[in-house]
């Protein structure tokens, strides 16, 4: 468990993340429409986590992962934490840092609802045996939630007074516990392409000099079926529709977000000097809490 967080790290990071809502001398930071598009992506930011599997029934476990882009190599440890959904707040699980002073045990960070640290302990989250205990028939089906949450943290001296809050970066994702006959599954697309051709992961798109290129993503392949029982007590059979939402760098985005089946977004190179590079994020959600991402690289040319 290398690079654990100190307690004092941990009570900053909490702090950071309870003083998300509260606005001081407001005057002085830029209005919405002065900010820039949320599919810009050029600092440390958490744009999606995953589990896999998205559903579980009581006493299974699913492995946890984020995407978390971090261009300045700023984090020095992600911290997971866990908890039931009851016990959410605005800002995630309810989180006690300071019963990681010392060693504690691996039963003592269950306790605390640590469920991982990263580097050197990927996260796990266990449903509970008693998950659904008290509730019966459509109740079991529909199930219940929890929630799993990261707190990347950046690395920082012994000096507290030098801690950046603006470096914390926090995030948290329900996941479903059931007995569902037809659990959820994270999106599992076909083809990436660029003006229809198919990228792999380890193309790289290339631009010339304000040129735009059509990005899509095959979400054929990812769309389900599934069972749902309404508040009648029938059963119907419901098509997922997904949605994608793209992030880059440098490029311009025409679509924050596409709408299966209709999922092409453009992009547009900048009009600067050739070998200029930079990343496209696509995070695709299910609407059911189902979440899977493509990541591709790109690069300007000369024409």
């Amino acid at each position: 468990m290398s690079r654990t967080p100190t307690p004092a790290a941990l009570s900053l990071a909490a702090l950071a993340v309870g003083l998300g809502g509260c606005v001081i001398n407001g005057d002085k930071y830029p209005r919405p429409r002065d900010l820039e598009p949320s599919t810009y992506v050029h600092k440390l930011r958490l744009l999606a986590i995953a589990t896999e599997p998205p559903e579980l029934r009581p006493g299974e476990s699913a492995s946890v992962s984020a995407l978390l882009v971090d261009p300045l190599d700023q984090v020095s440890t992600t911290v997971w934490v866990a908890c039931d959904g009851e016990d959410v707040t605005d800002f995630g699980c309810p989180f006690d840092p300071s019963g990681l002073d010392g060693d504690p045990t691996p039963e003592q960070l269950a306790e605390l609802g640590v469920i991982g640290f990263e580097p050197g302990f990927p996260p796990v989250y266990t449903a509970p045996d008693d998950a659904l205990d008290g509730l019966e028939g459509r109740d079991r089906l529909e199930g219940v939630q929890a929630v799993v949450q990261a707190l990347a943290l950046p690395e920082q001296s012994e000096d507290t007074d030098d801690f950046d809050f603006n470096q914390v970066e926090s995030g948290f994702k329900r996941v479903v516990i059931s007995e569902d006959d037809t659990p959820n599954l994270n999106p599992t697309p076909g083809d990436f392409t660029a003006d229809g051709i198919p990228i792999g992961p380890e193309d790289v798109i290339e631009f010339t000099a304000g040129q735009r290129i059509e990005l899509d993503i095959d979400l054929e392949p990812a769309v389900e079926t599934y069972t749902y029982v309404n508040t009648d007590g029938e059963t119907e059979t419901r098509t997922e529709e997904p949605f994608i939402t793209w992030y880059t760098d440098w490029l311009q985005v025409e679509q924050e977000v596409t709408l299966y089946p209709d999922t092409p977004c453009a992009f547009t190179a900048p009009r600067s000097a050739p070998d200029v590079e930079g990343r496209i994020w696509a995070v695709i959600r299910d609407r059911r809490g189902g979440i899977s991402w493509e990541i591709r690289r790109w690069r300007l040319v000369e024409e």
